[in-house]
C-alpha cells in the first residue's frame, strides 16, 4: 500500500473514532480543532495545555495560530465558546507554568487542563481486560515521543534525521499494540473494545501526519500540533469509556 493510501485509510478511521465518541463529547476535526463538550476537571490524571489566548472572532484565531506554528509552536485552535489558541502540550503542571511564569508564552497566556484518565477497563474481563490495560499504553509511548522529540529538535539535540528514526520506531511500537489488541478482542462485540482499536488507529494517524520533511521549525510545529491532538483524543475515548 502506498503512503499517500495509508495515511487516507489512517485519516478515515480516525474520522470515524470522533463520530464513535458521540456518549462523552462533540468535537469537530476540521482544520481548527476539537469542541469539548464534557467535564474534564474532576480526573486524576492531566495533561497541561499552554494557550496563547482565547479569542472571540474565530478569523483572528486562525491568525495568531499561524504566527504561532511558524515560531515552532503547535499554533492549535480549540473551538468552544471562544477560539483558543494552543502552543503546546505537557504532561507536567510544573513545566507550563514554568514556560507561562518565564514569560515565554506572551501577555494573556494562560494553562488549560485537560483529563486524561485514568481511564477505565472494568468493562473488559478477563485477558481482554489485561489486553486493555496494556493498549491503552500508546497513549505515553505516543505522547513522550512526541514530546520530547520536539524538545530535541528545539534544543538542537536531535536532528530531523533522528527525529524521523524514532517516529519510526514509535509508530512500530504503537502498531503493535494496535494488532495485539485488535487481536484479543477479535470476539468481543462491546463497543468500548472497538473505541479502543480507532483510538490505536487514530494514535497512527497522527504520527503519519507528523510532518518531519522540511524545516527544523516546521517539524516542531507539527509535532506539538499532533501532540495537542493525542491528549484531546484521549480525553475524549477516556469520557466515553469511564461514562
Amino acid at each position: 500500500m502506498l503512503k499517500s493510501d495509508r495515511q487516507n485509510a489512517l485519516a478515515v478511521a480516525a474520522v470515524a473514532l470522533c463520530f464513535m465518541l458521540t456518549l462523552g463529547l462533540c468535537y469537530f476535526l476540521g482544520g481548527e480543532g476539537f469542541l469539548l463538550a464534557f467535564n474534564q476537571s474532576e480526573a486524576e490524571v492531566k495533561c497541561y495545555l499552554l494557550c496563547s489566548g482565547a479569542y472571540e472572532n474565530t478569523e483572528l484565531a486562525r491568525a495568531a495560530a499561524e504566527l504561532v506554528k511558524s515560531r515552532g509552536g503547535a499554533g492549535y485552535v480549540i473551538l468552544g465558546e471562544t477560539a483558543e489558541v494552543v502552543l503546546a502540550a505537557y504532561a507536567s503542571e510544573e513545566d507550563a507554568y514554568a514556560v507561562l511564569d518565564g514569560g515565554g508564552a506572551g501577555v494573556g497566556a494562560y494553562v488549560k487542563e485537560i483529563a486524561v484518565g485514568d481511564v477505565a477497563t472494568d468493562w473488559a474481563e478477563g485477558e481482554l481486560r489485561d489486553a486493555a490495560e496494556r493498549a491503552l499504553g500508546y497513549y505515553d509511548v505516543t505522547f513522550d515521543f512526541l514530546y520530547q522529540t520536539a524538545n530535541g529538535l528545539t534544543s538542537s539535540e536531535l536532528t530531523l534525521a533522528d527525529a524521523r528514526t524514532r517516529l519510526a520506531v514509535c509508530r512500530s511500537r504503537v502498531e503493535e499494540m494496535r494488532g495485539a489488541f485488535s487481536a484479543a478482542a477479535a470476539d468481543s462485540a462491546d463497543a468500548r473494545a472497538t473505541e479502543l482499536k480507532l483510538a490505536l488507529v487514530t494514535a497512527l494517524a497522527l504520527l503519519e501526519n507528523a510532518d518531519l520533511s522540511h524545516s527544523t521549525t516546521q517539524a516542531v510545529s507539527s509535532l506539538r500540533y499532533q501532540c495537542v491532538q493525542l491528549v484531546l483524543s484521549r480525553s475524549a475515548l477516556m469520557s466515553v469509556l469511564n461514562a
